[in-house]
């Protein structure tokens, strides 16, 4: 619910660092680390919209349609 979406925007946030400070030092392990953040962050953030919109009673919660 809002917590995951809470989560998943930390995570993200995390990610996009990671990805440019691995960036600007060269660092390619730390740059994929913070490209699957990104991604993990993402998905967790649609999981609580999903969550959300379910219990709100949506037919289709995971129709982006319906926030």
């Amino acid at each position: 619910m809002a917590n995951d979406k809470t989560e998943g925007i930390k995570e993200e946030l995390k990610g996009y660092v990671n990805k440019g400070v691995g960036s600007i030092t060269g660092n390619d392990a730390r740059k994929l680390k913070g490209e699957a953040q990104i991604t993990e962050g993402d998905n967790r953030k649609d999981l609580g919209d999903q969550m959300e919109n379910a219990e709100k009673g949506k037919t289709d919660p995971g129709n982006p349609t319906n926030l």
